[in-house]
């Protein structure tokens, strides 16, 4: 992902999200669906993973309704033919299975389209956990 200028964002706590699942890990999620106030958001790293010394710090993006769906879509993908060893929002929580044609999954994602992202919310420098830790709208 091209960087997002984060000065006129604010500044995440982790507490204040809570993982749901990881689409793409490179020593920590480079991108992952994660609930913000009890919606349902995207987090991607701020940085081309080329660079390597950076530190790790991920902006979190509105989804529309169209684009949850799609992430959504995605994912239910990845749990059927690959598994969802990168689940974390099962309650409670699966046990890992089998990956099952993991070809079916990526032969189809290499053709998806571009991500139409709404507005970036903020930002963070610390992982959020899979467990909420504060109250969310949907509690």
């Amino acid at each position: 992902m091209q960087g997002v200028d984060l000065t006129d964002l604010p500044r995440l706590a982790p507490a204040d999200l809570r993982l749901l699942w990881v689409n793409d890990w490179y020593d920590g999620p480079v991108e992952a669906a994660v609930e913000l106030e009890g919606a349902r958001c995207l987090m991607l790293l701020n940085a081309p993973l080329e660079e390597h010394d950076a530190p790790m710090r991920w902006v979190v993006f509105r989804l529309s309704e169209e684009a949850l769906a799609e992430e959504e879509h995605w994912h239910a993908l990845f749990e059927k033919h690959v598994g969802h060893h990168w689940c974390f929002h099962h309650e409670p929580p699966l046990e890992p299975a089998e990956p099952r044609d993991r070809r079916a999954f990526y032969e189809a994602y290499e053709k998806r389209g571009p991500r139409t992202l709404g507005p970036a919310l903020g930002w963070l420098d610390e992982m959020p956990s899979a467990r909420a830790t504060r109250p969310t709208a949907s509690s």
